[in-house]
């Protein structure tokens, strides 16, 4: 809000300087400095009379449903008013009391009228563009949310690579190359956490990563995985498919 503010101050600011070096509706004849002031300080003027002026328009047109342009026109028309007496005051030098009995008031009310709707105009060009930028595919496209952070095992610091999970009851145990960790985890839940590592779920209770293997041995229909760590951990029948898919075995 305070930059789109310093941008319209700055914007009637430009606009009094252009307007008062042109001179228009009989100024041309005072001196430049003292017309680009004049017109710069009116059209400061008109701007703190037409800014609250448009915002209860802008209400007006949201509580009746009248269009925007005709809110904007309203608010033109009702804040030349007062502005057309503080331009003719400073011009006429005339007291208030006569300044809506002098002849050309309302002359000077058409004049400032035509430009506030130049101001309109301008800040409507303005604010626009800076819209329309703003609503291009590529300014409005929503950037896609990072992707959460994949839940890790509740580890220590320094625990190294995970060779196997083992379920006891409702606890993991988790089996590195030298330690062990025994965490309150679903096993399912503590295999979804290790992400992509490779591995396979041999039994109901265990879980063994490829590189943890140090030797496979037949036990009947079934068979025992002897881990790098010295761990034994059985592997279901129903799994034995899928370890020979795996060339485990």
């Amino acid at each position: 809000m305070a930059k789109r503010l310093t941008i319209e101050i700055l914007v009637m600011v430009a606009l009094g300087l252009l307007i008062g070096l042109l001179g228009p509706f009989g100024t041309f004849t005072a001196p430049p400095a003292q017309r680009m002031l004049s017109w710069t300080i009116w059209l400061l003027a008109g701007y703190a009379l037409f800014r609250p002026t448009n915002i209860v328009a802008g209400w007006l047109c949201e509580a009746t449903g009248l269009p925007r342009f005709a809110g904007k026109l309203l608010a033109l028309v009702v804040a030349s008013v007062p502005l057309t007496l503080i331009v003719t005051m400073m011009l006429t030098r005339l007291p208030f009391a006569d300044v809506l009995r002098w002849r050309g008031f309302w002359t000077m009310y058409l004049y400032i009228v035509v430009i506030a709707v130049v101001a309109s105009a301008v800040m409507a060009a303005i604010f626009g563009r800076t819209a329309s930028e703003a609503t291009t595919p590529e300014a409005t496209a929503p950037e896609p949310p990072p992707a959460p952070a994949a839940p890790v095992l509740p580890l220590p610091s320094g625990f190294g690579p995970v060779l196997a999970l083992k379920g006891e009851d409702h606890y993991v145990r988790i089996i590195g190359d030298a330690r062990e960790e025994l965490v309150l985890m679903r096993m399912r839940d503590a295999i979804e956490r290790l992400g992509d590592r490779d591995g396979l779920r041999i039994h109901r209770s265990w879980w063994i990563a490829r590189d943890a293997i140090a030797s496979v041995r037949r036990d009947g229909r079934t068979a025992v995985i002897t881990l790098r760590s010295g761990h034994e951990a059985p592997v279901a029948r129903d799994m034995m498919p899928h370890l020979r898919a795996a060339g485990w075995l």
